[in-house]
């Protein structure tokens, strides 16, 4: 198969960011700091900043020497993030920047996560996954599944209604920005996206269906450049299989007959 030279940089700006810490030594914690583990049974945390002088915030989830870095509203609107590197000790840090891509830590703390089921988190709404039973295509999902008590089947019809109502936004590809983050609602009214927005509507209608999905960047042999996709656990077959919407949308001929991707074809290096 060809590779679809259209998505070739559609994910390049949302690539991992890691600033660079301008001190090690952490200060007090600010009363405008707030790493909150209320919802930690869900396997996530929601994380705050306000920062007085207006400087960019981000948010740094530490595991085993592996660190997702977020970026964070600077006004103090809270973002909820996920702990999806398994059960264990997490340590958690909101940073704020310093000039350039320099960065002093101004809140941290540890968090222990002991889930029952590791998918747990992969069912809840997060920062480039996020909803609401409210948004329209929630409800929209909620009318795709009625009916259907196998995972496969709404999965299916799910997936077919993504790759079949939003097109792939060339325009948006070229001018998108650095820390973009999808909003399902606009990429389901105007029915087009980039891979980012695909995976993370993509994810977002499963969810909603209590069916485990993860928005997954990296590479794949289909794609150049960095892309995002999904993987979606199908409790009938015990397994995650893996979905790319993005590449399906641009099969002018897609029948939907297979929608389940070859995992050699890929190459993850994030999952949300």
């Amino acid at each position: 198969m060809r590779k679809f030279l259209g998505v070739m940089i559609c994910f390049m700006l949302f690539m991992p960011f890691e600033p660079a810490v301008a001190e090690a030594r952490l200060l007090t914690v600010q009363s405008s700091a707030a790493i909150d583990t209320s919802v930690l049974a869900k396997g996530v945390v929601t994380v705050k900043y306000a920062s007085k002088s207006g400087k960019k915030v981000k948010a740094g989830i530490t595991k085993n020497k592996v660190t997702y870095y977020y970026d964070l509203p600077s006004n103090g609107t809270p973002a909820q993030l996920p702990l999806q590197m398994q059960n264990g000790m997490y340590k958690v840090t909101v940073f704020e920047q310093t000039q350039g891509n320099s960065y002093k830590a101004v809140s941290s703390k540890d968090v222990p996560l002991n889930l029952k089921d590791q998918k747990t988190v992969f069912l809840q709404p997060v920062q480039n996954v996020n909803w609401t039973a409210s948004m329209a295509p929630i409800k929209t999902a909620a009318t795709l599944a009625k009916g259907k008590p196998k995972t496969e089947d709404k999965l299916k019809a799910i997936h077919q209604y993504v790759v079949r109502n939003v097109s792939y936004d060339y325009n948006k590809m070229k001018t998108v920005q650095s820390g973009y983050l999808p909003n399902i609602n606009t990429v389901f009214t105007s029915k087009k996206g980039i891979c980012y927005d695909y995976a993370s509507l993509t994810a977002a209608m499963l969810r909603s269906q209590e069916i485990p999905a993860k928005l997954v960047t990296g590479y794949s042999n289909k794609v150049q450049g960095y892309h995002a996709w999904n993987e979606v656990y199908i409790k009938e077959l015990n397994k995650w299989v893996t979905v790319d919407t993005t590449i399906d949308a641009s099969l002018k001929n897609y029948s939907g007959k297979s929608i389940y991707k070859n995992t050699k074809d890929y190459k993850k290096i994030n999952e949300y």
